[in-house]
C-alpha cells in the first residue's frame, strides 16, 4: 500500500471505531440492558482528582488504576465523557502499534490492515471501550511495551511497563512476554532482569495499593482470595461464558484454524515464543479471576496482539531460519 492509502485507511479505521464505541459511550444502556458495574468507582475517581466530593467510594481495585483519572480529570466534560473520550483515544493508539508490530514481524499490509479491522469489530471495542472503565489503556500500554521490545528500546518498554503499572494491572503480561522471548534467545540474564522487574511491579502494586487515596470506611488492602464459590457462580453466569467465546471472537477462530491446520510453528522463532508466552499469561489471569472475582472478557481482550503475531509472524521466523542455513 502506498503512504496516501494507509492514511485514508487509518482515517477510516477510526471513523469505524468511533461508530463501534458510540452505542456504548458512557456505559449507555439503550443497546445493551446492563449498567457496567465499576464505572460509578471511576467516574468518582476523575471527581476525586477535581476536587469534587466523589459520588461513589474510591475502593483499593480502583485507587491503584489512577492513571487515566488523573488525565481524565483535565478535560472540560462530564467524569464520564471526558474518561470515555481517553479511552477511545488510549484503544486509537494501540491500534497504530498494533499495525506497527505486525509489519514489524512481517506481516503483509494487508494482513495488518486485517488485524486492525478485526480488532475494531470485536465484541470488547464495542462492549469495553467507553464504559468508563480503564482497560483500553491497559491495552493501549501493553501494545506500547511489546513494540518497544521487539524493536530492543529497553527504556521504553519500562515506561510502558511502569504506565501500565498505574493504569492496571493487567499490564504485567509484557513480562511473560519479554521473559519467554529472551530465554528462546538464551539471554538469561535479561531474562533474571525481567524476573526481577516483574516482582519489582508487584511490590509497587502493593504499595500504591496500601497508600492511594480511599473514600472513609475503606479498607486499605483486600487480597483476592482464591474460592470455589467464585467458580461456581462463574460457570453458572450465563454472562461469562459468552463474554469469554465473543470476546475471542474472529481473532480466537482464526488461530485456532492456523493451530489446527499446522501452518504456525510455535517453537521455531523468539517473536512466537514471546506470544505464546504472553497468551499463556492471559489465560492465567483469567483463569485467576475465575476464581477470585466475576469473571468477564475484559482480560481475553489483552490476548489480541499476541494472538496476531502468531497468526501473521513471518520476519522473525524466517530470519532465524537462515541463521540455521533452513
Amino acid at each position: 500500500m502506498k503512504i496516501s492509502s494507509e492514511k485514508y485507511i487509518a482515517l477510516l479505521a477510526m471513523i469505524c471505531l468511533l461508530l463501534v464505541c458510540t452505542p456504548r459511550f458512557n456505559g449507555n444502556t439503550n443497546w445493551v440492558k446492563q449498567t457496567p458495574w465499576d464505572a460509578h468507582y471511576f467516574n468518582a475517581y476523575v471527581e476525586y482528582f477535581r476536587g469534587e466530593v466523589p459520588s461513589a467510594p474510591i475502593r483499593p481495585m480502583t485507587n491503584a488504576r489512577f492513571l487515566l483519572p488523573l488525565l481524565a480529570h483535565l478535560l472540560p466534560f462530564s467524569a464520564a465523557s471526558s474518561l470515555n473520550i481517553l479511552n477511545f483515544f488510549c484503544l486509537t493508539f494501540s491500534l497504530y502499534y498494533l499495525f506497527a508490530i505486525l509489519k514489524f514481524v512481517g506481516a503483509e499490509p494487508k494482513q495488518a490492515t486485517w488485524a486492525v479491522f478485526i480488532s475494531i469489530f470485536s465484541f470488547p471495542s464495542f462492549y469495553y471501550t467507553c464504559i468508563s472503565y480503564v482497560d483500553p489503556g491497559a491495552i493501549l500500554f501493553l501494545t506500547m511495551g511489546v513494540y518497544a521490545w521487539l524493536k530492543e528500546k529497553h527504556i521504553a518498554f519500562g515506561l510502558a511497563c511502569l504506565l501500565g503499572l498505574v493504569t492496571k494491572e493487567t499490564s504485567i503480561l509484557l513480562f511473560p512476554f519479554a521473559i519467554a522471548m529472551s530465554v528462546f534467545k538464551k539471554q538469561y540474564k535479561i531474562a533474571a532482569w525481567l524476573i526481577l522487574g516483574c516482582m519489582l511491579f508487584c511490590a509497587l502494586h502493593y504499595l500504591i495499593r496500601m497508600y492511594a487515596p480511599l473514600s472513609t470506611g475503606e479498607t486499605r488492602f483486600k487480597p483476592l482470595q482464591f474460592s470455589l464459590e467464585a467458580a461456581k457462580y462463574n460457570l453458572q453466569r450465563t454472562n461469562t461464558i459468552l463474554s469469554f467465546i465473543l470476546s475471542l471472537g474472529l481473532a480466537g477462530l482464526l488461530l485456532l484454524i492456523k493451530l489446527y491446520t499446522h501452518k504456525i510453528k510455535l517453537f521455531q522463532s523468539s517473536t512466537s515464543m514471546g506470544a505464546l508466552g504472553g497468551l499463556i499469561g492471559v489465560f492465567v489471569l483469567y483463569l485467576f479471576s475465575f476464581f477470585t472475582t466475576i469473571a468477564d472478557g475484559r482480560i481475553i481482550w489483552h490476548a489480541y496482539v499476541f494472538m496476531f503475531i502468531l497468526i501473521f509472524e513471518r520476519r522473525d521466523l524466517l530470519t532465524e531460519k537462515r541463521k540455521h542455513g533452513k
